[in-house]
């Protein structure tokens, strides 16, 4: 996640990054040692034995994976299976040793059919060998799924500790070997699994790799007819994190490469390399040139990768990933730019990115020759999140934050920094893993992620629409009546907003002359001292006498003092002469300046508004500093070492900032006219920057005190305006997602039905499974039905009820209009309780196919009656 950086000496600076997770310091250590000791301790045999043997098991494991999820299939639904006398049937009898949850047994009689791989023969026993040829050793499937869900739900099990755990209970000294073989039966029991998903998404027609990220969210994909045109269309957001890395000299041994839905292909991201890396090369030496966009730069997520500093021992630095605003993991990427294309080509237009640097990020994708026509045709909106926006400067705010942005709704866009919560720990278990290890637990974690996400859609839908109905009631009355009895329109807010943006798109550096013209005033200032200086200084020779000196070495030695005191004095003076007399010749000064000139005073006033807004600048980084640091302090899963570091950081932050209030408090009663004196309780809870901005700029140009916007209690009824709008977008975002969430569960279950009843006779194991999933699927429908059956009872509801029919292309672009803005004009007199817009009784019928009209056959009372059965069952 990016944060906001300086140069400035009391800023705290690291050699290299530390994630959030910590651990790199220990990384590099550990790394130097094993380098040490691999040098001093050569291996006789080499690496090319162990990556042979590690291919050729490989090898012989995808093989009859096939086989083996077949032989799953048939143990997991077939109860047939466990009571075959098998004693008469031919075939070889081997033995191995069984490993359970709660049991080991040595000597397990195993018979295997001729043909048939030892592993086919464990599996209908429900076991799993740890090799994939000739195993001796053999895991209960039951122990593997235990596991399995065990990992998904707490990501920092590793396999090292469930396999001391087991030893624990089978009473038995735990061995290295222990590990190692449940590693390879777990490694196998994941690939199975993986099988079997990719033949139900064939026999579902979801085979292709771009169907997960054109569906993977009911409410942004499952579009409806006659629904209410949304933009932006879809909400999502970015970020990258650097927790989940990856050592470069681990387990090289292992050369395989994990398929996951969730990761874009490296042709695909690779094509933005040398794209990234010739902006780098551009912007490295290059300041920007609006200092608006100068503090956004400074965010370490939008800087070059020149002055993002990590250790060399790393081959994977983290990842790059996106969500939309439910939660569900869109792609991970190296480059967010690989990510932004793979978004336009599967949603199309109007998607509106959530981003910490999204002010900077759309300039680069602007600059970018592969994207800047693309992103630019799909109407692709770039923000803040909230969060992070109110560490931006104002005009920042004012352009890309989102409570001012049409469309956006009240989401905060910082989805992602829950999503990072979650995965940072499973960085603990990967940092050592192999490439496939690597990306194969990542996958494991954002799978269960958004089944998660999934169980809590409706809940996030009614929290939404509950705190969106809130705002409104909170905010109605006492913004009309105070726009009423103000004269405020609801225009003058929006106009507000331009005319702050123009404001500060107007600020110019100071003209060359003024500059000059206040260096002058203060080489005169430095003038007068130094020359005040020389003169106390040669009064004190000229008066110093010699008469009574009594040690002849002690009085040389004060004379020599004096003396270099009044060269040194000398010096100095001459140096500000030069400086006073250099100035007036390109100044054009014929007559040197008097305390008394006018534009000695006109210099002078501007020299202390300058130090006034520098005290200001230091004043207003420290406090958003001390923000950012506190909220990291205080964030779950933080680091140790990262947690002390910020400890110590916010003590030394709180007293700098003392200091800076201290010396702000000090020029304010200069100022013309003066400043307020700020306290220590009213600068700890400043969390809006536009309040350091208008502070700054009232003292610089005093024509902007009497424009309505910078009147504190205006802005507080602007902001009460703005979040009601956004609450009213909310309303309808809201009520399309609920439309499309109901009408998806009707779909999707009957959709899985139709499914079933093909695949009975035509592959009846795989008929299972797809049942097993409808009904894992309908036993989380049947919260959400009672959950969108409690938002359609409100009185407030203005959506429309029951189901609705798919579009031909749901999830994909629809046509080139623009459509309007969702957000209604008339923010003050919306009426709640208006009914709603559209019956989807009255739609026409033609061109349903045959689905479709089944999905309107099913009612409401009757679709939570069958999904509570089914929970039940």
């Amino acid at each position: 996640m990016g944060s906001p950086t300086t140069e400035d000496h009391w800023h705290d600076k690291f050699d290299h990054e530390i994630s959030h997770e910590g651990g790199e310091y220990s990384d590099a250590a550990a790394c130097v040692l094993q380098f040490a000791a691999q040098s001093k301790y050569t291996s006789h045999k080499g690496p090319q034995a162990r990556h042979e043997r590690l291919r050729m098991m490989y090898a012989h494991w995808d093989l009859q994976i096939s086989q083996l999820a077949r032989a799953y299939l048939q143990w997991k639904h077939n109860d047939k299976y466990h009571n075959v006398d098998l004693s008469m049937e031919e075939g070889h009898i081997f033995h191995v040793t069984t490993v359970g949850t709660l049991e080991r047994e040595a000597g397990v009689s195993i018979h295997q059919h001729p043909e048939e791989p030892a592993n086919m023969a464990l599996l209908r026993l429900g076991l799993l060998g740890c090799s994939p040829v000739e195993p001796s050793v053999a895991i209960e499937v039951h122990t593997l799924e235990l596991y399995h869900r065990l990992r998904r739900r707490h990501a920092q099990l590793s396999i090292q500790a469930f396999t001391r755990a087991l030893c624990d209970i089978h009473k038995v000294n735990c061995r290295t070997c222990f590990r190692e073989q449940f590693s390879i039966a777990f490694d196998a029991y994941l690939s199975i699994l993986q099988h079997i998903r990719s033949q139900v998404d064939d026999a579902l027609g979801r085979s292709d790799m771009d169907w997960w990220l054109k569906h993977m969210c009911p409410c942004c994909t499952y579009e409806i007819n006659g629904e209410e045109m949304l933009k932006p269309k879809i909400l999502v957001a970015c970020d990258g994190n650097n927790s989940c890395k990856r050592i470069a000299g681990a387990a090289l041994s292992d050369h395989r490469n994990f398929d996951s839905s969730y990761f874009i292909s490296h042709q695909e991201v690779n094509q933005f390399k040398n794209e990234v890396q010739h902006r780098q090369h551009i912007n490295r030496d290059k300041e920007p040139d609006d200092k608006m966009l100068a503090s956004c730069l400074a965010w370490k997520s939008s800087a070059p990768d020149h002055k993002k500093t990590a250790a060399d021992i790393y081959e994977t630095t983290g990842i790059f990933a996106s969500a939309c605003r439910h939660g569900f993991i869109i792609k991970l990427a190296k480059y967010p730019l690989a990510i932004t294309n793979a978004m336009i080509n599967a949603y199309g237009k109007d998607i509106g990115m959530g981003y910490d640097v999204g002010c900077t990020f759309s300039g680069i994708v602007r600059n970018s020759p592969l994207l800047s026509q693309k992103a630019e045709e799909a109407r692709m909106q770039f923000c803040v999140n909230s969060f992070h926006g109110y560490a931006h400067n104002q005009l920042c705010q004012v352009q890309h934050h989102p409570l001012y942005l049409p469309g956006f709704g009240l989401e905060d866009l910082e989805t992602m920094e829950r999503v990072f919560l979650s995965s940072n720990s499973v960085s603990r278990v990967i940092r050592y893993a192999s490439r496939y290890h690597w990306a194969q637990f990542i996958d494991l974690h954002f799978q269960q992620w958004d089944e998660d996400k999934y169980g809590e859609l409706s809940k996030f839908l009614l929290n939404n629409y509950m705190q969106a109905i809130g705002i409104i009631k909170k905010y109605r009355n006492e913004v009309s009546s105070l726009a009423s009895s103000l004269n405020i329109r609801k225009d003058d807010f929006k106009r507000w907003i331009e005319e702050e943006k123009h404001f500060l798109m107007d600020l110019k550096d100071e003209l060359v002359e003024h500059v000059l013209a206040c260096s002058y005033v203060q080489a005169l200032m430095d003038l007068q001292s130094a020359d005040q200086k020389w003169q106390k200084i040669s009064d004190s020779f000229r008066t110093t006498s010699h008469a009574h000196a009594i040690n002849y070495k002690q009085n040389v030695r004060q004379t020599s003092q004096l003396e270099a005191q009044c060269r040194a004095a000398l010096d100095g003076l001459m140096i500000h002469i030069r400086a006073v007399v250099d100035l007036e010749e390109r100044l054009g000064i014929k007559e040197r300046w008097t305390p008394q000139h006018p534009e000695y005073l006109s210099a002078l006033k501007r020299i202390k508004s300058h130090d006034f807004r520098r005290a200001l600048d230091k004043l207003q980084q420290l406090v958003v500093q001390r923000l950012l640091e506190l909220a990291k302090a205080n964030l779950s899963g933080t680091g140790y070492k990262l947690r002390v570091h910020i400890s110590k950081a916010i003590k030394a932050r709180s007293k700098a900032i003392r200091n800076a209030l201290d010396e702000y408090n000090k020029l304010a009663p200069s100022m013309q006219p003066p400043a307020p004196q700020l306290a220590w309780n009213d600068i700890v809870n400043y969390g809006f920057l536009s309040k350091f901005e208008l502070l700054k700029h009232s003292h610089s140009q005093q024509d902007v005190l009497h424009k309505p916007w910078t009147v504190p209690g205006n802005r507080e009824i602007a902001m009460m305006y703005f979040k009601m709008k956004r609450s009213h977008e909310e309303l309808t975002r809201l009520n399309v997602e609920i439309h499309r969430l109901r009408t998806f569960i009707c779909d999707e279950d009957i959709f899985l039905q139709d499914q079933v009843a093909f695949l009975h006779d035509a592959d009846p194991l795989l008929a299972h499974e797809v049942e097993a999933l409808r009904v894992r699927r309908a036993r989380v429908d049947a919260i959400h039905i009672i959950c969108l059956d409690t938002i359609e009872a409100l009185p407030e509801f203005s959506g429309v009820r029951g189901t609705g029919t798919m579009t031909s292309d749901a999830g994909l672009d629809e046509d080139d209009g623009s459509p309007e803005d969702i957000a209604t004009d008339d923010a003050f007199n919306d009426d709640m309780n208006a009914p709603a817009s559209a019956n989807p009784e009255t739609l026409p019928l033609s061109g349903r196919d045959f689905q479709t009209v089944r999905v309107r056959a099913f009612e409401s009372e009757r679709l939570i009656n069958l999904y509570l059965w089914l929970s039940s069952k």
